[in-house]
């Protein structure tokens, strides 16, 4: 099977490809979807296993989870899988191992998640900055810089459960308007403090997790993050009016 990639000509999308040091088998990646399928407190079921099972006997290179909240007050949805914990390494093992038993040279990540603003299972939901929540009307409350020091530290802490956990990769999820995502946007980050303004101050915090991540994971363990490039509100990143790469480039 070949992919046509703009004028470079044609990739055969059953090839190899490396991510640092991983090797993914061909270039199809199973996209993060929410499963809803862990227990009550966020831990690995059977039911959650069995789905890993059958995704990875479908011969995919790459399988990237659902999301996985970093902390609790970043928790988004009820039966949502947990990694803010030690006591969650059992289980995720058991995902991890059963995309390599099942998956025939298989890969799998971890994304990782703090839902921020967008969440209806937390009163006061903290965000880059107190912007309403029109979806689950509510308005965020502008977290601290010990705050956004904490949750530089779950994300990295995270990580190292993941690597522990045996998957082979994390990818952050910086989309969709979850709390990366919000740190990004203009729209949603009004800050004035070095987390806000200019792109380049908006990205300061990914930057951070990701220094952070490195240290506790080492540089051979592969570090992904899934982005917009369009927030669709006005104010918002804008990848036609180049918003983000006008100060940061892309």
């Amino acid at each position: 099977m070949n992919a046509v990639i703009g004028n470079r000509g044609t990739l055969k999308v059953s090839s190899p490809k490396e991510i640092g040091e991983v090797l993914i088998k061909n270039r199809f990646v199973r996209s993060a979807t929410y499963e809803g399928m862990a227990s009550e407190d966020g831990k690995v079921t059977d039911r959650l296993v069995e789905l890993y099972k059958n995704l990875a006997k479908g011969g995919t290179g790459l399988i990237i989870t659902g999301y996985m909240y970093v902390q609790q007050i970043g928790k988004g949805a009820p039966y949502m899988t947990g990694i803010d914990s030690d006591g969650f390494i059992p289980g995720l093992k058991r995902i991890a191992d059963t995309v390599h038993q099942y998956g025939d040279g298989c890969k799998v990540a971890v994304q990782l998640v703090h839902c921020g603003r967008q969440t209806s299972l937390v009163e006061t939901p903290l965000a880059p900055s107190a912007v309403f929540e029109p979806v689950i009307n509510k308005m965020p409350r502008e977290m601290t810089i010990r705050e956004i020091e904490e949750t530089i530290e779950a994300f990295a802490e995270a990580a190292r459960r993941a690597k522990e956990a045996r998957f082979d990769a994390v990818q952050f999820h910086g989309a969709h308007g979850y709390l990366l995502s919000e740190f990004l946007s203009p729209y949603t980050n009004r800050r004035t403090d070095e987390y806000g303004g200019n792109a380049e101050k908006r990205m300061k915090i990914v930057e951070e997790i990701y220094n952070r991540t490195v240290e506790k994971v080492g540089k051979d363990f592969p570090v992904l993050i899934k982005m917009n490039v369009s927030d669709f509100l006005e104010g918002g990143i804008d990848l036609n009016q180049k918003r983000l790469q006008k100060d940061y480039p892309l």
